[in-house]
């Protein structure tokens, strides 16, 4: 009886960390944090702590040190691009988090580069124990070998916001669709709410990825009518009748106003491309605010045209860059595929076989174990 509890406690213990651990992937939309320089060894603590009371001390040790390993495979990676980042914090029943600011993370190479190196840490972090139980013959060794398989294994499925996920972005975010169909039968036949979790976060994502092209359009738009009215300001600007200048301005935007207006009256409510609207009524926006800063001003020419020149430039800046990212952000070379591809391959299999090695220990020494 004891052993058959003893063998339900791993089990659960295994089902677990493996499930929560999973949450720890919300690093890669989680902004920077400022926590001091002992938060990730005074987190870690508490964590074992945790693990220890439900799990007892050797299992507590096998899980935080895998993480801790897989987490400082991130940061490693992170550091190697430059890219800054909070401490790994740990969290009890839950695993581990650390900030990355996705802005900072400048294409989908850097993605795989950083995603990339959690895993690979956590392969690494197997072969001590490995060697250890050839020294030893001690089956808690099989243990560590086969829960960090696991672990870094179920991460490297193509689901973002899972390191698999992430590191697909260098080959196709279509595979993320792929992963999302593979995971729903999952769900199904063995229903759990961390993949549920995970299922939720993941057609979230590929959504937003989905999303992406119109948000290209409407940002493009954006960004042609704020040239225009750039353009028209720069315009004025050479109308020697200062007074006038305004005026014309007004004139000008007052037509858009009332164009826009009627546009948006005739084709709200009707089956019109929503993109067409909502680049209307940004557009409506833009004039709104560039006619409150004219009334605001009054007859203060020079103060209100550098105003305006100010709020222009710093927006077209911010469109320029964030159009740049969506347009270049997943362009990869067919090269940069193939080596991701095979790198991505080679880590799956290395990681089954010690898998497969895991359970091979365990089941040897099953006599001992129970």
């Amino acid at each position: 009886m004891e052993a058959k509890a003893k063998a339900n406690k791993s089990i659960w213990g295994w089902l677990t960390v493996v499930g929560l651990f999973l949450l720890s992937k919300l690093k890669w939309v989680v902004g920077i944090f400022k926590i001091g320089k002992f938060a990730t060894l005074g987190s870690m603590f508490v964590s074992l702590g945790g693990y220890a009371m439900v799990f007892g001390w050797k299992f507590a040790l096998a899980i935080v040190y895998l993480i801790f390993v897989h987490e400082m495979g991130h940061l490693a990676a992170a550091k190697m691009k430059g890219i800054p980042t909070s401490p790994a914090i740990f969290l009890p029943f839950v695993g581990a988090i650390i900030g990355i600011d996705p802005k900072n993370i400048k294409n989908a190479k850097q993605e795989f580069f950083i995603a990339y190196g959690g895993p690979l840490a956590g392969l690494l972090s197997i072969l001590p124990a490995g060697l250890l139980y050839l020294f030893t013959s001690d089956p808690y060794w099989g243990l560590v070998i086969e829960l960090g398989a696991l672990i870094n294994l179920f991460n490297l499925f193509p689901v973002s916001p899972l390191d698999g996920g992430r590191i697909v972005t260098v080959l196709s975010t279509k595979i993320w669709l792929i992963g999302l169909l593979i995971l729903v039968p999952i769900i199904f036949i063995s229903p759990d709410p961390i993949l549920f979790l995970i299922l939720i976060f993941g057609a979230i994502t590929w959504w937003h990825r989905y999303q992406e092209k119109d948000k290209t359009k409407l940002l493009s738009s954006e960004q042609t009518f704020l040239t225009e009215l750039e353009n028209e300001r720069k315009a004025m600007l050479q109308i020697e009748e200062r007074g006038n200048r305004i005026i014309m301005l007004k004139n000008h935007l007052l037509y858009k106003h009332r164009k826009l207006q009627s546009y948006l009256q005739q084709h709200t409510n009707t089956s019109k491309n929503k993109i067409e609207i909502k680049q209307a009524k940004l557009k409506e926006e833009w004039v709104q605010k560039t006619m409150n800063k004219l009334d605001f001003y009054e007859e203060e020419d020079y103060p209100v045209f550098q105003d305006l020149a100010e709020t222009y430039q710093t927006r077209l800046k911010e469109l320029d860059e964030e159009l740049d990212r969506l347009q270049t952000y997943y362009e990869t070379s067919l090269k940069t595929k193939v080596i991701s591809l095979l790198l991505y391959l080679g880590l799956i299999l290395f990681l089954v076989v010690f898998l497969l090695l895991g359970m091979a220990i365990l089941e040897y020494n099953q006599h001992l174990i129970l």
